[in-house]
């Protein structure tokens, strides 16, 4: 595949998916990395090859000022929305394996540590990938499973050690993360685990699960996997194969089965009305109705497993 940058001056609509093209045949989860640009009418409009990192491309999010963010390893990856083009990787950043961003009015970011854990477990899962994870410089970890705040400059502001949940894996930690519109904690998620946890960012402390799934058995898919808040304080949750639409106490105002299984990715288009669902396994996305429920649009990239890479999706606002 010729790696030529293709991608425009981003337009209001405009989508943007991670999509790494898997190409090691030594680690089944590395690659070029690569952001593919589509329009407001979901058709291909064009791809960056970015630098940093080895692996997926994931963790899509616009900042207030139209930055797109996204995270590839320990590398913290920027987008000029004016070029389309990757800005220098800045050193600003600890080397952590971030996944989620959040941006209180301020400018300040919160971004959720992806990896918890010293090592690759030695588990029946973790047998199953060839992945090369990457390890902290110096601490010789994969990763703490925190959240971190850095001011609009990108300096750091404060880590909140944030408790996670147990998981299949056994190597995940804050997975996804949404800043509630209050702008006073962050609900989030340790993927395919059974807890949905909130941290107080404002008074640095652990608050109560807004909901915690039945069972012992982490194994039996009773669990949630991506968060995203809505302006009004509604939160969109996926939990494998469906999308659930919860309150301010977590209780269920709706939940609508999609087609397939691995839902791992959520973004709140700018007209308030939809949300875009990505599906890691079947390499698609879903233009959901947040009401109703109604699939109304989608995107097919022909990244299906075992070419899995779908990590990120993010809608550019204006």
């Amino acid at each position: 595949m010729a790696k030529e940058n293709s991608m425009q001056p981003f337009e209001p609509g405009d989508i943007f998916l991670g999509l790494t093209v898997l190409n090691n045949p030594d680690d089944d989860h590395a690659g070029d990395g690569r952001i593919v640009q589509y329009g407001k009418d979901m058709q291909q409009k064009g791809e960056l090859w970015t630098e940093g990192g080895e692996h997926f491309v994931g963790g899509l999010e616009f900042d207030g000022n139209g930055l797109l963010w996204a995270f590839n390893d320990l590398s913290v990856l920027h987008v000029d929305a004016q070029t389309g083009r990757q800005r220098p990787l800045s050193d600003k950043f600890l080397p952590r394996g971030y996944r989620s961003a959040s941006f209180d009015a301020e400018g300040n970011v919160y971004l959720g540590e992806h990896m918890k854990a010293e090592k690759k477990p030695d588990n029946e899962i973790a047998k199953r990938t060839t992945i090369k994870f990457p390890v902290i410089p110096g601490d010789g970890v994969l990763g703490y499973g925190f959240i971190y705040k850095y001011d609009p400059d990108w300096n750091l502001v404060k880590v909140f050690e944030t408790e996670t949940a147990p998981e299949m894996t056994g190597f995940k930690g804050v997975t996804h993360s949404s800043l509630h519109p209050g702008e006073q904690f962050i609900t989030y998620a340790t993927e395919t685990g059974k807890r949905l946890m909130r941290y107080d960012v404002i008074n640095d402390e652990q608050l109560p699960d807004l909901v915690t799934y039945p069972g012992d058995n982490i194994a039996d898919k009773v669990w949630v996997i991506a968060v995203k808040y809505m302006p009004d304080g509604r939160l969109l949750i996926t939990r494998g194969d469906t999308l659930e639409v919860l309150d301010e106490q977590g209780n269920v105002l709706g939940s609508y089965p999609l087609e397939t299984y691995g839902w791992s990715d959520i973004e709140i288009c700018g007209d308030g009305v939809h949300c875009l669902v990505a599906n890691i396994w079947e390499g698609t996305v879903a233009k959901v109705n947040v009401d109703s429920g109604e699939i109304v649009d989608g995107i097919d990239t022909g990244m299906k497993a075992p070419n899995r890479c779908l990590a990120g999706v993010a809608e550019f606002k204006g």
